[in-house]
């Protein structure tokens, strides 16, 4: 994050103007609102959406600790929040409501030199888990697998170059690492703690979750059918009604899996009404 944006709520205009002007001296922050009540920072909040919100704590009207209530019950976005308060009194509450800090007026310059300096490794610590999830989610979409699954086929392969990690999975069965073309697969169903991964060449046995899957293959190829099966699209040769309104897949394996109504017409949108 290249600039960190800032309002100060503070009824005490040498207060919001004296902390407006110490941060005017810090780079990567930005003041883009001072407010003399918390109404005033309700409309400041919409139009800014800041990252960081300096908050008084006893104010006419709307009080800081009020304030903090009414964006938790109302918002699901709230900027980090310091408040900046001349009584210790109110620190326990404050932190109740997941206050940020706490400074105590009059401020000096090592405690605020130390609260910007944890706000920024907090915004830089968002920023790598959000680069993170993107990529997790960028070479799911390219490659079938999650970061934590690519780097363990790259582990388990030094040898294998890029191409073919995109068709495989890797997969621990017991205490052995298996790399399985994903292609090879017919359907994975949850047995209890466990995952039942059907392919071609026999069952494998593996710990893993339902979700952990569906994060590493493609949701287009491999869609849920039921609460416990994935599929793969590609085996399904046949999609025959029952009697209590749910589906069989029939699959190339000579395999009959359920499908049930809530994903039959996802199954169908995916399939393009092929069966």
């Amino acid at each position: 994050m290249d600039t960190i944006t800032v309002i100060i709520v503070d009824d005490e205009p040498l207060a919001r103007e004296g902390l407006a002007l110490r941060l005017k001296e810090v780079a990567d922050f930005k003041v883009m609102a001072q407010c003399e009540n918390g109404q005033r920072a309700l409309e400041a909040i919409t139009q800014f959406q800041p990252d960081v919100m300096f908050l008084d704590i006893e104010m006419p009207g709307l009080s800081g600790i009020e304030l903090m209530a009414l964006l938790h019950k109302n918002s699901d976005s709230v900027p980090k929040v310091v408040f900046v308060t001349a009584f210790k009194d109110f620190a326990v509450k404050a932190f109740e409501y997941k206050a940020f800090d706490y400074l105590l007026k009059p401020l000096s310059e090592q405690r605020l030199r130390t609260c910007l300096d944890n706000l920024r490794h907090a915004f830089l610590q968002h920023d790598a888990l959000d680069k993170q999830d993107r990529l997790n989610q960028l070479l799911s979409r390219k490659t079938g697998k999650s970061l934590d699954g690519f780097m363990q086929s790259l582990e388990q392969g030094p040898q294998s170059n890029l191409n073919d990690l995109q068709h495989t999975i890797s997969l621990k069965s017991g205490s052995e690492w298996l790399r399985i073309k994903i292609d090879s697969i017919s359907w994975i169903e949850a047995a209890g703690d466990y995952m039942c991964v059907h392919t071609h060449e026999g069952t494998h046995i593996v710990r893993k979750t339902l979700r952990q899957f569906e994060q590493e293959l493609d949701k287009s190829a491999f869609p849920r059918i039921n609460r416990s099966t994935i599929v793969n699209l590609s085996k399904v040769t046949r999609l025959t009604p029952n009697s209590n309104g749910e589906y069989i897949a029939k699959l190339s394996s000579g395999d009959e899996v359920k499908v049930s109504r809530k994903y039959k017409l996802k199954l169908d949108e995916l399939n393009g009404g092929v069966v």
